[in-house]
C-alpha cells in the first residue's frame, strides 16, 4: 500500500474582465478610468474607489505592458463589523482599515482585474494615436514602418488591427508622417490625405 502525502494548494485568485478604458492613465487620447481613477496605495488608509456590480473596490497596484494590457490588484470593501477575514496577509492589502468618505472599512481578499482586448477598431485608432502622438518609439519612421518594426501588439485583435492598417499603408490611404497623422486624428479627412497624395505624385 502506498503512502499518500497532502499538498497544500494555494486559492487561485479571482480574475474580472472589464473593459480596457477603464484602466487608462489618461494618455493617448483615452480619458482617465476610474479603475485607473482609484489606486489607493500611496494614500493609505485613506482611499478612492471604484464599482464593479455593485460592489465597491479600492486599486492597490497596477501592471502594464506595452499596448494597452493591464492588471489591477483590487481589494472590496466590507464594513470593519462585518469582517472576518485575515488580519493581515503578507504582499498583500487584505485585512487593512481604510477610510472611505467618513466611514471605517477593511479590504478584502484580492482580486485581479484585467483589461479586456480591445476591438479591431479600438485598436486601430489606439495605433494611429500611438504613432501621431508618440514620443521616442515612434519617431524618424513613417507610420507603415512604425506598424513593421515598433508596433506589435500580441491580442488576435491588435494582430488583425496592424495588419489592417499595414493593408491601406500599401494602398496609399493613410499618413505617412506623424505631422500628417496628427491633423487626421484633429479631424482633417482621408480624402483630403488622399487629394495631397495625388498632388504629390
Amino acid at each position: 500500500m502506498s503512502a499518500t502525502t497532502s499538498t497544500e494548494v494555494a486559492p487561485q485568485l479571482e480574475r474580472i474582465i472589464t473593459n480596457w478604458r477603464r484602466f487608462s492613465l489618461g494618455l493617448w487620447r483615452v480619458p482617465r478610468g476610474d479603475i485607473a481613477n482609484a489606486y489607493s496605495a500611496s494614500s493609505l488608509p485613506k482611499i478612492t474607489v471604484f464599482t464593479h456590480e455593485g460592489r465597491l473596490y479600492t486599486n492597490g497596484g497596477c501592471n502594464f505592458s506595452k499596448w494597452l494590457h493591464a492588471e489591477v490588484n483590487g481589494y472590496p470593501l466590507i464594513h470593519a463589523d462585518d469582517y472576518r477575514g485575515a488580519e493581515s496577509v503578507p504582499y498583500s492589502y487584505e485585512g487593512e482599515e481604510v477610510a472611505y468618505r467618513g466611514k471605517i472599512f477593511r479590504l478584502g481578499s484580492k482580486v485581479l482585474f484585467v483589461a479586456s482586448d480591445p476591438t479591431i477598431e479600438e485598436w486601430r485608432q489606439s495605433a494611429r494615436v500611438l504613432y501621431g502622438d508618440g514620443g521616442m518609439f515612434a519617431t524618424d519612421c513613417t507610420y507603415a514602418e512604425f506598424l513593421g518594426d515598433r508596433f506589435d501588439p500580441q491580442s488576435e485583435n491588435g494582430r488583425t488591427a496592424r495588419l489592417k492598417e499595414l493593408a491601406e499603408c500599401g494602398a496609399r490611404q493613410m499618413p505617412c508622417t506623424q505631422e500628417e497623422m496628427r491633423r487626421l486624428l484633429d479631424g482633417e479627412t482621408v480624402s483630403e490625405k488622399l487629394q495631397q497624395i495625388h498632388f504629390a505624385l
